[in-house]
């Protein structure tokens, strides 16, 4: 009895998640972020590399960089719609995709990726949690101007 009593002073403790599951979180929810962030107001997305469209549900979020490279794995500037075809098939059709993007960005873009992808990153629960809800809240957002 005097067990029971003790668990009771204490509060219920929040479980921390493994760094590799907030990072499958975060990749998920910032993925579904890019292809809304791409989409208009039907939800119909443009391939940025070859230009097929299809609804957000169907395209991928496509890395010019690959996700391997933690620092630009969540980069928005290194992540966009693309087709499945170009994006698992082409792998990512890289020298069309880093084309689209200095178009989209200026000049000098890809190169900036390009160093920021070899540059060391150490990633926390606390950082991952925090980008984590960053996306919830920009997700709302846009679910809230894109119908279903």
């Amino acid at each position: 009895m005097q067990f029971k009593n003790e668990m009771q002073a204490f509060p219920k403790m929040k479980l921390k998640k493994s760094l590799p599951k907030l990072i499958g979180t975060l990749d998920r929810i910032f993925s579904k972020y890019i292809r809304l962030r791409d989409a208009d107001k039907n939800g119909m997305c443009r391939c940025i590399t070859c230009g097929n469209s299809g609804h957000w549900k169907e395209m991928d979020a496509g890395h010019f960089i690959q996700r391997d490279r933690k620092p630009t794995r969540w980069e928005e500037r290194n992540v966009h719609t693309q087709c499945p075809r170009c994006n698992r098939f082409r792998g990512g059709e890289q020298y069309l995709h880093g084309a689209a993007i200095d178009t989209r960005y200026g000049a000098g873009v890809v190169e900036r990726l390009k160093l920021l992808s070899n540059m060391r990153s150490k990633l926390s629960a606390e950082w991952l949690e925090y980008q984590i809800e960053r996306y919830k809240i920009k997700v709302t957002k846009l679910l809230t101007e894109i119908p279903q």
